[in-house]
């Protein structure tokens, strides 16, 4: 049964989906021309270049160690000074999943008796964690199986440990744990499915100081948009008009970096800049963000244009709506939005074939590198975990404890968890796939990855130089594709298409 069918479009949960609202200062324009002039000094010519056991669903904890294993990593070493806050821990949250996941697997080959005894009490703090975690996953497995008091029981041992002011395995636990109570109650009929406030969902994805605080702190998203915005900028290096189709635009960030690159070319002096931004229903835009983009295209004296295509269902979308010029190179930016109609195939494949009709010379996609559509609870549970896992994780060594906006971003995050692992059928719309999944599927619109150039690369390596993260945000290559981790766990992909 293909992945691409029968469930509702689901608005985007994960922070990282919402380019952060960053008007660029000039100390922002600065670091920018820098990064750029590193870019050029450092680059050299470019080159030619399973299904689980039947033991336990848990196998998958144990192969996942690292799930890097390209043949040209581009390694990411960060410098900087200690965040000012303790660790708790230098094991990271996934690790301690692993372990707990290698610990079930081990217990089960020596122990045919599936009665669950509870810990006598850990010798150490790394020791509970190890222990909490392997109650968690227990109780996933048990509930699985419709065990459900079981799956309660073992529930109950996380309550006094988790919290979501803790530290950030205990964060994670706790709204996973919640999530796992929720769909015990639903399996047993103790309550009713709930549906995620698209209201409370909108105001988090507007709020300033939240995106802003991302963008400043978080090396995702500013390593996604700049790597982006270079591979398009190398691929209408000739054109002297531009156009840019943003299919998720938010707040601009990345088209900011895009204007001041345009405006700073000295060859090929670009004579207009058009940026086209889509927007359905439950994909607005920010009323400030044309306006502002206008504002800045003008301080820095670039010709510049800002429309918006409007429909009300994307099987309106035509390629009539966006203006094209047939002197204009077209490039497309898709930020975490083809996942969005997983669920609705005839939608995903009508936007589709709009880009194809328009042909650009480049469609840049940037996606959750994961696999929450797996019909095996299980499964989808632990795949969730280390996702989510290496999110805490990552807040929890960029982002001081008690920052507002850090409780903000895991409870909006904590809606995601929700509905991955409490749902099932039409309700369960975030459904998420790999790399390899969306390369399988582009195929059959005849589209071909383009490499991402070496420059691309130091790019994405120069910008993590400046987080207080050390090695901790990974990045390796998947054939052409672009895969971003953190402390060995792929949490997104960035790649680069052209039809044929």
């Amino acid at each position: 049964m293909s992945v691409f069918s029968g469930f509702e479009r689901f608005a985007e949960l994960c922070f990282s989906s919402n380019p952060s609202p960053f008007q660029l200062s000039q100390e922002e324009h600065e670091k920018l021309r820098n990064i750029h002039s590193e870019v050029l000094e450092l680059v050299a010519p470019e080159e030619d270049e399973s299904s689980p056991s039947s033991l336990s669903p848990f196998r998958i904890l144990s192969s996942s160690r690292s799930n890097f294993k390209g043949q040209n990593p581009v390694e990411v070493k960060v410098s900087g000074s200690d965040v000012s806050w303790p660790k708790v821990s230098s094991q990271s949250v996934n690790e301690i999943i692993r372990l707990a996941g290698e610990n079930i697997i081990q217990s089960r080959s020596v122990k045919v008796d599936d009665h669950v005894e509870p810990s006598q009490g850990p010798s150490d703090e790394k020791s509970e964690d190890v222990v909490i975690v392997q109650h968690l996953l227990s109780s996933a497995e048990k509930l699985g199986e419709q065990q459900f008091e079981c799956a309660s029981e073992l529930l109950s041992y996380c309550n006094g440990y988790s919290s979501n002011k803790g530290k950030p395995l205990q964060r994670l636990v706790y709204y996973f744990s919640a999530a796992l109570r929720e769909r015990i109650d639903l399996e047993m009929g103790l309550a009713t499915s709930k549906t995620i406030s698209s209201e409370l969902e909108e105001a988090m994805r507007k709020s300033s100081s939240i995106n802003v605080s991302l963008h400043q702190r978080i090396p995702f998203c500013q390593i996604m948009q700049f790597t982006a915005m270079q591979a398009i900028i190398e691929n209408v290096a000739q054109a002297k008009k531009i156009h840019l189709i943003d299919l998720d635009i938010k707040f601009g960030t990345q088209c900011s970096i895009l204007i001041q690159d345009l405006a700073s070319r000295l060859t090929c002096r670009v004579e207009h800049l058009k940026i086209t931004a889509v927007r359905t229903k439950s994909n607005m835009i920010p009323a400030e963000t044309g306006k502002q983009l206008m504002s800045f295209a003008k301080s820095i004296n670039l010709s510049f244009s800002f429309h918006e295509v409007t429909v009300a269902d994307m099987l309106d979308l035509t390629e009539d709506l966006f203006e094209l010029d047939p002197d204009e190179a077209t490039a497309v930016y898709s930020p975490f939005f083809l996942w969005t109609m997983i669920g609705q195939q005839d939608r995903l494949e009508c936007l589709m074939r709009v880009i194809r009709n328009i042909n650009p010379c480049v469609m840049i996609v940037i996606e959750n590198e994961v696999n929450h559509n797996s019909p095996m609870f299980v499964n989808r549970f632990v795949e969730a975990l280390f996702f989510f896992g290496a999110h805490f994780d990552c807040f929890g060594e960029c982002i001081h404890p008690d920052d507002p906006n850090r409780f903000a971003v895991e409870f909006l995050l904590s809606l995601g968890i929700q509905n991955i692992v409490a749902a099932e059928g039409k309700e369960r719309t975030v459904r998420q796939v790999k790399n390899n999944v969306w390369i399988s599927f582009f195929t059959q619109f005849e589209m071909v990855q383009k490499e991402l150039s070496t420059s691309s690369l130091y790019q994405a390596r120069l910008v993590a130089k400046n987080f207080n993260c050390e090695t901790s945000c990974s990045l390796d290559m998947d054939g052409k594709s672009l895969i971003i981790g953190w402390k060995g766990t792929s949490v997104y992909s960035l790649s680069a298409w052209e039809f044929l």
